[in-house]
């Protein structure tokens, strides 16, 4: 009989039951959809050796009036500028103290230098340089530091990298210069939105968290939590991970013995397991937590002062900080305009060059805004989120914007001789993000949409209210295209072309069930005009870093997901291709050289660029939904499959699995990250699943013997020839003890694959996990023939 042809529609589905994403796609990693049909993403290398120090919040680029092209890339940490090969600080200084005398005190076999300076105003993190130092106990101080600890108004520490020879009271000269950096911003957002803000709407002050330091994170279980730094936690103490309560009952180094899954008594701080504050039922759950998930101490035992206040107890909101850092850049003439959020406006001169810092834009601006956009083509700066009375902090108003005089960024002022002004936007709670767009600037709040149009005297700007119950979710989180306008909003995603349109899209469940709102500001959204694609990079439910991808094809109108973390993304047009950074918190920074820098590191790709993951190769994996491979009452058996790659290169694996109409292949996801050798896996739910048999996650098939509660024992990885690797928490699970499979390898010459399954459903999975695979897929054809009745 004819080769039984099966068709897939581009995108992937994961909105549809399993038989309703017949002839669809419904999984994949590292896959984009190109004229309907799936490929292998382009690859990605590094575009120079170092590492930036913090995480990227924006980069930017341009080029200046002799085409010397420019990058800006901003981190919770620094401001960086990169230009044609070379990289540099120009993060801009708080504060320079000259002529410290003797600043130095050292101990004889310590790397930790006391520093002496009663105005340096620094906290805990801060960078300074210290220059026209002598030698302090046989240390060089004169170099970068990170401050590891504020002793006093007038005395902090840092921590060298060599211990001192001898001990020194009172060193490194009469002429010291200290050169302090603006402070560093929050590395993550911290939960604290309305009522209930922290544990059960209480707070600390100061602060004192930690990071969880476990290469595949902690699952629900685990009685022992590996941190960074294990000094900060003794017996007794109660912290906080995730919206986790645990209390500690043992500390070895770095090693904490913990109980989980607890809840607070609002008065006796005693726990009790599944109880909580007014002794309800519910309680603080124990579950997964990824690598350098932030720890927080909300009881000190040995400090009864430091708690969380109780359930009911009123906080000051105004200690908990809601948004981590993240810049905003734009240009005036050739010069870089850049604003962190909640800060004054800087500017930096592209004629002096890198080795000079940004500096402040003006003396009359605003001292606190939240965004910044440029308005063309009449040039007016404009900040939102600012101040109603300039040089004010306390003035701040969320919803309040100021535009400077035409073409003059240093009067804000309004007067008749000027065009300086104000609004305050009405819908909402707060400005998240503004894009230019045709004719106008569209002003996105947490809740509503504005346009801003250039209308001139005696108003200058008008301000139209286009929708509602449509806000942004980040201050990157929207993206212009020719006019039409595409952003993530907190449950959905939307388009304005003229009108406000809510997209139908095929994967919103699986994005926005497992959304990390309290991260939601860190969502950056990237376009990529080579391939038509809108891509928002996002936090998943319990990381607080971006560790996913959903990607939105606007000519054809097609989604697809994928785990690529990228805290930014440019689009090719200053440069060739795109620029992207990915975040490590566990890594240290390289540029520049800082002593005593404690970890969380960015790498900048360029993308589109071969077919790899920089040096190592890139796994990609293309699943469909089940599909019944002929209509009708008989089973069949399949004894060919003849491959339709085009442009492939290297090879890829072809796992084909097939089963009768009756076939169980129950769904769930890991509860924890699994590495290549772990022998147990644990399932959010593994109700479904047998006593023993084969799951499938990824490109890889795992056999186990045996079932506890929801962990699976006894397990062997990488059965049936698929190659076993390590896998993130949350990662679909596919019970496939009863599905017959058949895996072979497509080479460019393959002509055919000899298979023999039975069966009346089939399902495919294409793989590739080597450097310099590539491949493209057409349409699945099989040899069928009838093999008997059901």
């Amino acid at each position: 009989m004819p080769l039984a042809s099966t068709k897939f529609a581009p995108g992937f589905d994961k909105q549809s039951t399993a038989y309703g994403a017949e002839g669809k796609w419904v999984d994949g990693e590292n896959i984009r959809f190109r004229y309907g049909q799936p490929e292998k993403i382009g690859g990605w290398i590094k575009l120079f050796g170092d590492k930036l120090i913090g995480v990227v919040r924006d980069q930017f680029a341009w080029s200046d009036l002799t085409g010397t092209r420019h990058l800006a890339l901003g981190t919770d940490k620094k401001l960086y500028i990169y230009k044609e090969g070379a990289i540099a600080d120009v993060t801009p200084l708080r504060a320079t103290q000259a002529s410290l005398t003797n600043p130095f005190v050292t101990t004889s076999g310590s790397a930790v230098v006391t520093v002496t300076d009663a105005s340096h105003g620094a906290a805990v993190g801060d960078f300074v340089t210290f220059s026209g130092a002598s030698a302090v106990g046989g240390l060089d101080m004169n170099a970068e530091f990170e401050i590891t600890a504020v002793t006093s108004s007038s005395v902090y520490t840092v921590t060298h990298s060599s211990n001192a020879s001898s001990g020194a009271t009172g060193g490194g000269s009469s002429a010291v210069t200290a050169a302090y950096q603006i402070a560093p911003g929050p590395e993550v957002n911290a939960y604290g939105y309305g009522w209930g803000i922290s544990a059960w709407n209480g707070v600390i002050t100061p602060t004192i968290t930690d990071a969880v330091n476990m290469g595949s994170g902690i699952n629900n279980s685990a009685t022992t939590l590996t941190v960074d730094d294990g000094s900060k936690f003794a017996n007794g103490d109660f912290i906080l991970v995730g919206q986790e309560i645990m209390k500690v009952t043992g500390v070895s180094t770095n090693a904490l013995t913990v109980t989980r899954g607890l809840a607070i008594n609002n008065t006796t701080t005693t726990v009790a397991s599944g109880s909580s504050p007014g002794n309800t039922s519910s309680s603080h759950i124990a579950a997964a937590h990824a690598d350098n998930a932030v720890v927080t101490l909300i009881f000190d035992a040995s400090n009864t002062s430091y708690f969380f206040t109780g359930w009911n107890v009123a906080s000051a909101s105004s200690t908990t900080t809601i948004d981590g850092r993240y810049w905003v850049f734009e240009t005036f003439g050739e010069d870089l305009l850049a604003l962190a959020n909640n800060s004054v406006l800087y500017k930096w001169d592209t004629s002096v060059g890198p080795g000079t810092r940004a500096a402040v834009a003006s003396a009359n601006a605003p001292t606190a805004s939240r965004h910044l956009i440029l308005s063309t083509p009449d040039r007016h700066v404009i900040l939102m989120g600012t101040e109603t009375t300039i040089g004010s902090t306390t003035t701040q108003d969320d919803l309040f914007l100021r535009f400077s005089s035409q073409e003059d960024f240093t009067t804000w002022t309004p007067s008749s001789t000027n065009t300086a002004g104000s609004f305050r936007i009405q819908d909402g709670s707060k400005i998240v993000t503004a894009v230019r767009s045709r004719g106008s600037i569209l002003v996105w709040t947490d809740t509503s949409l504005h346009s801003l149009q250039f209308i001139g005297a005696p108003f200058i700007f008008g301000l139209n209210q286009l929708g509602a119950n449509c806000g942004a979710v980040g201050p990157h989180s929207a993206v212009d295209v020719n006019g039409t306008t595409f952003w993530m909003s907190q449950n959905a995603f939307y388009m304005f072309d003229g009108a406000i349109k809510k997209l139908p899209c095929t994967v919103q469940d699986y994005v926005f069930d497992n959304f990390s709102i309290t991260s939601q500001a860190t969502v950056y959204a990237g376009l990529n005009t080579d391939f038509n694609e809108v891509t928002w990079f996002y936090a998943s439910k319990d990381s607080s870093f971006i560790d996913r991808s959903v990607t939105f094809n606007y000519l054809e109108n097609v989604w697809y997901t994928n785990s690529l973390a990228r805290t930014t993304w440019l689009d090719r047009g200053v440069y060739e291709l795109p620029y992207a950074t990915e975040y490590e918190p566990t890594v240290n920074g390289t540029v520049p050289t800082v002593l005593g820098l404690t970890d969380g590191a960015s790498s900048v790709y360029v993308h589109e660029e071969g077919t790899d993951d920089d040096i190592s190769a890139m796994r990609c994996t293309l699943q469909s939904g089940d599909f019944d491979i002929e209509d009708g009452q008989q089973l069949l058996s399949i004894s060919r499959f003849i491959p339709d790659f085009k442009e492939q290169k290297g090879s890829a694996d072809v796992l084909l699995s097939f089963k009768d109409y009756n076939s169980i292949t129950n769904e769930t996801t890991l509860n924890g990250a699994i590495s290549a050798a772990a022998t147990s896996v644990i399932l959010t739910d593994a109700t479904s699943f047998p006593s023993s048999g084969t799951i499938l996650i990824g490109a890889e098939l795992i056999t186990y013997t045996g079932k506890t509660a929801n962990t699976l024992t006894g397990c062997s990885r990488g059965t049936s020839n698929t190659t076993a690797a390590t896998h993130v928490d949350d990662k679909k699970v596919i019970n496939y003890s009863t599905v017959r499979i058949n895996l072979s390898t497509v080479t460019p010459t393959t002509t055919k694959i000899d298979t023999r399954g039975r069966g009346r459903q089939g399902n495919l999975l294409i793989s590739s996990d080597a450097v310099g695979d590539n491949w493209r897929f057409g349409t699945l054809r099989l040899d069928v023939k009838p093999d008997g009745g059901r």
